[in-house]
């Protein structure tokens, strides 16, 4: 039996019925789905998709809707071959003893998925995560269970982050088993690389200058992010191909030095191992504010905004670090998680062709959100304090809330999850006063940081809204951007123009 509890957000309007529901359905999709569907291999979202929805206190009648849409496409749990659809008995028994033999198939899911169950139901979610993901047998012999965690567009983090934010072992077993059989990030990069680089510095933050908050030691993140800009060898490589797969950008970012240039630039972020929960919730502040600006400030003045799909999955993620930094007790592999991620962020960023973050557009976006005009337009009384029909006397997230949980896709009700709960945690962040948003020395690490605040959250997240459609109010489903934008030439084109790049 399924033990889901609720989430980070925690909304009022569930039920014993919503939770008894959602029990139900994420054992359905626990017992009878692989983690791969398609002959693509896409990434199974429904129990994600669930959970986003489920934490927005969405009735039961929407959490089956969602299970019974994404069901359609999913593949079954014993499938052996993506392409013909072949399934078959579990055929290999996977043990304490062999398991790093099998790892890297997917056909072998099903076999990690009864492994992992067993497991966790043994040592419990952290030991595992200490076993299975961190320790030197999970990374040694080309294992290398660490950046499998990474790997697939973050995908086995996500999953198995939801299984440890809601309280599901059956979501942590499924989400070491899609680690396992799931391709390491980029191991020609990161391979004898150290990843869990420690310093010694001063706890949490420092503030210099009234308002300004900074890094214990060494560079911010957005610091790190404009000397990725300002590198002449991590540029990106031409001519620009818009249906080149992502394999094929992965292939020709790392060459010409560029491997060495990238871990040069990954390595530079580092976190004081003394310095207690106060550091790492500086990081992870770091980290969300960053993955915020690059997936809904990379577009360009005078254009339809564009939403990346590659980046936004750093987005939905990074939400999950508080919950598997609090799952992780070894203060190394704390910082082996936070360090990896960081280099995801600079990974991505270069196979999407460096996106420059441009903070005047982001913050030109409306900080007061509204969904399309339609009948339920609201006709004030007389005694009204404020106008609702004016914008900036509204509270923009409840219709944004209410609108999101029937979002067809799950990318919009996870990126809006990730975006409420920055809002709840650095939405009062004056100007100014982002972490790293200035140089000790009183320089914007990137043009106009100084200008950020804390209404960037619910500004992107009326982008995203916008951009993938307020479908209870009549918007048409609308589509993640899959130009890689950054290119120059991902703009030649218009706006509504369709790319395909899996």
């Amino acid at each position: 039996m399924t033990t889901v509890t609720q989430g980070l957000l925690h909304l009022p309007g569930s039920s014993f019925k919503t939770k008894e529901l959602m029990q139900k359905l994420l054992k359905d999709d626990f017992d009878k789905h692989h983690c791969f569907w398609g002959k693509v291999g896409f990434h199974n979202h429904l129990p994600h998709h669930l959970l986003a929805a489920y934490d927005f206190a969405a009735p039961p009648k929407v959490l089956q809707a969602i299970y019974d849409e994404e069901m359609k496409v999913q593949s079954p749990i014993n499938l052996v071959d993506r392409q013909t659809g072949a399934v078959a008995p579990l055929d290999i028994q996977v043990t304490m003893e062999n398991w790093t033999e099998h790892v890297g198939q997917d056909k072998n899911y099903v076999s990690f998925l009864a492994f992992f169950r067993t497991e966790v139901e043994r040592l419990g979610p952290v030991a595992c995560l200490e076993e299975y993901v961190f320790s030197p047998r999970a990374n040694g012999n080309e294992t290398r269970m660490l950046l499998r965690f990474a790997g697939g567009a973050v995908h086995p983090l996500i999953q198995t982050g939801y299984g440890v934010e809601f309280n599901e072992p059956l979501l942590v077993a499924s989400g070491l088993a899609q680690t396992a059989v799931s391709k390491p990030l980029c191991p020609e990069v990161f391979e004898g690389a150290s990843i869990s680089k420690v310093t010694n510095g001063v706890n949490g933050t420092s503030t210099s200058s009234p308002g300004r908050r900074y890094p214990s030691h060494g560079p911010s993140l957005l610091s790190i992010i404009q000397m990725m800009y300002d590198s002449d060898i991590l540029t990106p490589t031409l001519p620009y191909q818009p249906d080149a797969l992502l394999s094929t950008r992965i292939k020709e970012s790392m060459t010409s030095g560029r491997p060495e240039e990238f871990r040069r630039l990954s390595t530079l972020w580092t976190i004081d191992p003394n310095g207690g929960e106060s550091e790492f919730a500086s990081r992870v502040e770091e980290i969300i504010w960053a993955c915020t600006l690059l997936t809904v400030a990379t577009s360009k003045h005078g254009r339809k905004p564009r939403v990346d799909f590659f980046l936004m999955h750093l987005l939905t993620s990074s939400l999950f670090l508080p919950s598997l930094l609090g799952a992780t007790k070894k203060v190394e592999d704390k910082i082996s998680l936070m360090r990896l991620f960081v280099a995801e962020i600079l990974m991505i960023m270069l196979l999407r062709g460096r996106p420059r973050i441009d903070v005047t557009l982001v913050m030109s976006y409306p900080e007061f959100p509204q969904p399309p005009p339609g009948k339920d337009a609201p006709t004030p009384d007389e005694s009204s304090l404020g106008d609702p029909r004016d914008p900036s006397c509204t509270n923009p997230w409840p219709a944004i809330i209410a609108s999101v949980i029937h979002a067809p896709d799950a990318h919009t009700v996870k990126s809006v999850r990730t975006l409420y709960y920055a809002a709840q945690k650095f939405g009062e962040t004056p100007p100014g006063g982002v972490i790293g948003a200035f140089t000790k020395d009183g320089k914007e690490t990137i043009a106009h940081a100084g200008q950020l605040d804390g209404t960037l959250f619910v500004r992107a997240a009326g982008v995203i809204m916008n951009a993938l459609g307020w479908v209870s109010h009549g918007q048409k489903e609308g589509n993640w951007d899959r130009s890689a934008l950054g290119w120059d030439g991902a703009w030649d084109k218009p706006d509504d123009h369709e790319f395909h790049d899996f």
